[in-house]
């Protein structure tokens, strides 16, 4: 985890372009490592046994939040981009202090992937939507990385589906490990890694070999390629790696290849909006739930 702050942080150094999303990722990592990280979520109740291996551990739950800390971490996210230039900073704080952004409302919607429901709470709070959604999306990784270690592990080994077995997000890259070059799929949300077969769409589930193909720069393709689906013309983008990359590896991965996102824009690929699947979660906060 150090090792991907450290990086993050020399890439905001370096990157004027990248500096804010990479300022923003070190932030929600530094949260996640505090002492209290662990507690910032918890799911009230484990859910029953799941009679599907493609419904989300997170599906029909109730999850308690530290309201003071995600709002904490909410205004210094802010501070990073008002720094950049990219939101004024003044008005979201005055937009959480007088409750016109909820913290507890944008927390749901980051964890719903609901732009819908981001660009309402913007223009209740007086703010550009897309800085709004990119705050939500970055309070829900320590939230959900949180919450991920109560998953069961036998429920994230009899996973089957090409989303998150945690919080249904699409994944963000796979890994191809160790010397065997298990295929394994991650989550950058909460950070959660699951195998998925080679030769296989994660997100259409296609499986016929002559419309599954890659590209990679020449000579460093048994390293780093996308993977690329002519079916429903989905991409992933994956790595070759000893062994499981941490939470912020997967992240800070992400962002330092946005070549290969460019790359595969380029040629009509894109990733899928959204979830996998339609989550239905509660949010409330942790002092009322005690």
């Amino acid at each position: 985890m150090s090792t991907a702050l450290e990086r993050l942080e020399t890439l905001a150094e370096r990157d004027e372009v990248l500096a804010p999303l990479a300022r923003l990722y070190a932030l929600a990592l530094r949260t996640l490592a505090a002492p209290e990280g662990q507690w910032l979520a918890t799911c009230l109740a484990t859910p029953a046994e799941r009679s599907s291996a493609t419904v989300p551990f997170l599906h029909e739950q109730t999850i308690a939040v530290d309201l003071a800390a995600l709002a904490h971490l909410l205004r210094a996210a802010g501070e990073i981009l008002d720094r950049s230039g990219l939101l004024d900073g003044g008005t979201l704080e005055r937009a959480v202090a007088n409750g016109r952004l909820p913290v507890r409302e944008l927390v749901r919607a980051g964890i719903l992937a609901d732009p819908h429901a981001s660009a309402r709470l913007a223009g209740a709070a007086g703010l550009p939507e897309r800085p709004v959604t990119v705050l939500g999306q970055l309070l829900v990784i320590p939230v959900l990385a949180a919450v991920s270690h109560q998953a069961d592990a036998a429920f994230l080994r009899g996973w089957r589906a090409g989303f998150c077995p945690v919080c249904a997000a699409w994944p963000t890259l796979a890994e191809f490990r160790g010397l065997e070059r298990e295929r394994w799929l991650r989550c950058g949300r909460c950070g959660t890694g699951w195998r998925y077969p080679h030769q296989q769409c994660p997100f259409c589930e296609n499986a016929d070999h002559r419309s599954l193909r890659y590209f990679a720069e020449e000579g460093k393709q048994d390293a780093q390629r996308v993977e690329i689906c002519e079916k429903c013309r989905g991409y992933v983008k994956t790595f070759a790696t000893l062994g499981a990359w941490s939470h912020g590896e997967v992240l800070l991965q992400d962002l330092t290849t946005v070549e290969f996102d460019l790359a595969a824009a380029e040629r009509g690929y894109r990733r899928p909006e959204g979830l996998g699947f339609p989550l239905a979660v509660a949010v409330v906060a942790r002092e009322l739930a005690a």
